[in-house]
């Protein structure tokens, strides 16, 4: 089976990486694969997962020859299914996708206010779009009501699968070459410097801690600035880390005593997922997809904890994990255990390669 996936955004994150890493385990089991990006610095850093990427740029929905010009490129290919993973050109996108003839056709959606209340995207998805998938199961009653039209069975949720993340430096290494001193409390994130992420809220809630609490940031965006600069205003300059797009991310999760998400929305965070498989404790704002992976079942330990979306509720929450004896270790624990069972990689994939297979097959059968 030949699987082509096709991203637009600017920049590379969390939701292009759960892609790329999708066709790389697909690749792994004798499918053939391609990855289409807007421009050629993300495809370049999607081909070091050792998956075949290319560049095809779609416009906004008025550049109605980009769909055609999209159309062109999947009759060349013959891909026997498209995944389209950038909801705002899902309109173009899918209609190239359908004029083209191509079997099955896959929305993705890993971002929790991606939902269809524009015409232009319930027209996409109930004409040219086959199935869609969420990462997150608490995205999908929310995803359905935003258009009563569209036919439930199509839409589907698959969460995410992750690996464990390989450390490749020995433990303090990163909290060394950021300067952190010994004995310092560091809460973190991997994570698109994007609006949001509410890195902002982070901030706020970590300057009314103990100041030798430091961030440390990983990740790409338009933000790094205004964060600098509020990290000045609240007297914290000094502790906060933005390191950028890091590929160790491993050694970076290795470095941190907490994991926080402290978004206004998210569908299934990965990042959050590997520091939970790292065993990093994770704090996250009740964003949909953190209760899935984050509250305990009957008699289970806690893996992380669910807070509000006030800064005053992040800091107690990350006090918590920080400052009480053995908090970070039980949970850590819980993390790692909660991730192996839940959220393995081999029932990720098994599950795409099971949509994708029968989709193909219906979708040659009814065209």
């Amino acid at each position: 089976m030949f699987i082509l996936a096709h991203n637009n955004a600017r920049i590379f994150g969390g939701g292009e990486l759960g892609t790329v890493r999708l066709l790389e385990g697909l690749q792994a089991r004798g499918h053939r694969v391609l990855m289409l990006f807007r421009d050629e610095k993300n495809a370049a850093r999607a081909a070091e997962y050792g998956i075949p990427t290319g560049v095809h740029r779609i416009g906004g929905d008025a550049m109605l020859p980009h769909a055609v010009r999209f159309s062109r490129r999947l009759r060349r290919e013959r891909p026997d299914a498209v995944i389209l993973t950038t909801f705002r050109r899902v309109f173009l996108a899918g209609m190239g996708a359908w004029r083209s003839g191509v079997p099955f056709v896959v929305q993705r959606i890993v971002l929790q206010g991606n939902v269809p209340t524009a015409l232009r995207h319930r027209i996409a998805l109930r004409r040219w779009v086959d199935a869609v998938v969420l990462n997150a199961g608490a995205m999908r009653p929310g995803f359905l009501a935003a258009d009563p039209g569209l036919d439930p069975a199509k839409v589907i949720a698959i969460l995410d699968g992750v690996r464990a993340p390989v450390a490749t430096r020995e433990p303090g290494a990163v909290r060394r070459e950021l300067g952190i001193p010994d004995g310092a409390r560091v809460v973190g994130s991997v994570a698109r410097l994007a609006w949001q992420k509410r890195f902002d809220r982070l901030l706020r809630a970590l300057a009314v801690l103990p100041p030798d609490v430091h961030c440390v940031i990983a990740g790409e965006g338009g933000q790094g600035e205004k964060l600098r600069a509020l990290a000045a205003e609240l007297g914290m300059a000094d502790r906060l880390h933005l390191v950028g797009f890091r590929a160790d991310v491993g050694d970076v999760l290795g470095a941190m005593d907490a994991f926080a998400v402290s978004s206004d929305s998210e569908g299934m965070a990965n990042a959050m997922l590997e520091a939970m498989m790292a065993g990093v404790p994770v704090v996250s704002t009740d964003v949909s997809g953190a209760r899935e992976a984050l509250e305990p079942e009957p008699g289970e330990p806690l893996p992380g904890i669910v807070t509000g979306f006030d800064e005053t509720e992040l800091a107690d929450a990350l006090r918590r994990v920080l400052y009480e004896p053995g908090q970070r270790e039980a949970m850590g624990r819980a993390a790692r255990e909660r991730a192996e069972r839940r959220f393995g990689w081999d029932r990720f994939v098994d599950e795409w390669e099971a949509l994708l297979v029968e989709g193909v097959r219906r979708g040659r059968d009814g065209r």
